[in-house]
């Protein structure tokens, strides 16, 4: 599938082309900096409508969920990713977020987020892609990850992303084209090609999320 990477392989839910939906790209250009923010939703710089919505709902069949949304109070600021997985009879579900961007990361090592878990599940991937390739038949590189239940920074190795496509791992698949990172995303899956199955409610609070 396109960004539906956890494989939405069932008979009506197999692969999207998100290309064709439009988006606002964010041009983020730091190369000469040892780390910068792809948003710090802890402050006045982070801006979620930058973040649109990438869940089945796109597809027939699909019924799955997801916002981004801001949260604060006279205390502190942050975003709150809620998801609803609903899967299909086979699993198959996925809910979250993508941002277009414009990144060379040639000179950087890992993608950090300041999150805590909430709700029904706490099983997520980090999705990126490259060149603007969007096409069904094209993969993501993906890193999963467990969201904590007390808030922590999650470092994931930008080496340590895998090929995917359709749910499975793409193998003899081209490395990520790091000088040309065109999108990133996170989502909640419903696991119909992973051993974790997961659906009902979950909340993902992000402070920031950082390349460094």
């Amino acid at each position: 599938c396109d960004w539906i990477i956890t494989g939405l392989k069932c008979s009506c839910l197999c692969s999207s082309n998100f290309a064709s939906v439009y988006w606002p790209k964010t041009l983020l250009s730091f190369s000469s900096f040892s780390e910068f923010f792809v948003d710090d939703f802890s402050s006045h710089a982070g801006n979620t409508s930058l973040w649109n919505e990438l869940s089945d709902t796109v597809m027939e069949g699909g019924r799955s969920k997801a916002i981004l949304v801001p949260h604060s109070t006279d205390k502190f600021q942050r975003a709150v990713l809620f998801t609803l997985l609903d899967p299909q009879s086979c699993g198959a579900a996925i809910a979250g977020i993508k941002k277009l961007v414009e990144l060379d990361l040639t000179e950087y090592k890992d993608i950090q987020l300041r999150i805590r878990g909430r709700g029904q599940y706490r099983g997520y991937e980090f999705v990126i892609r490259h060149k603007n390739q969007f096409g069904p038949k094209l993969p993501s590189y993906v890193h999963f990850f467990e969201a904590p239940d007390d808030f922590e920074t999650i470092i994931l190795p930008i080496s340590a992303f895998e090929a995917y496509l359709q749910g499975k791992p793409v193998e003899n698949a081209a490395p990520l084209d790091k000088k040309n990172v065109t999108a990133l995303g996170i989502l909640a899956y419903g696991g119909v090609h992973v051993h974790r199955k997961q659906q009902g409610v979950g909340a993902l609070e992000i402070d920031w999320i950082k390349i460094s």
